[in-house]
């Protein structure tokens, strides 16, 4: 079995690149990478409560604040 090359880019960095790629504005891309990323550890956080797993899932719940300045509260 191989292994795949390692890649030493950041979850953050990956997004930010394929904002990149997609064409976002450069202003916005730090902000939509954080918000994407603070979605995915709301998702991995609720799936950690849901096995029984709360202090864990406190550990990696993001600010809600971030996510809203980013996609706006609605």
């Amino acid at each position: 079995m191989s292994e795949a090359p390692y890649d030493d880019k950041t979850a953050w960095q990956r997004a930010a690149t394929l904002f990149e790629e997609a064409g976002l504005r450069r202003d916005l891309i730090p902000t939509y990478a954080d918000a994407l990323l603070a979605l995915r550890d709301t998702e991995t956080a609720a799936r950690l409560r849901a096995a029984g797993y709360a202090e864990a899932a406190a550990l990696i719940q993001p600010d809600p604040d971030l996510v809203d300045a980013a996609w706006g509260e609605d």
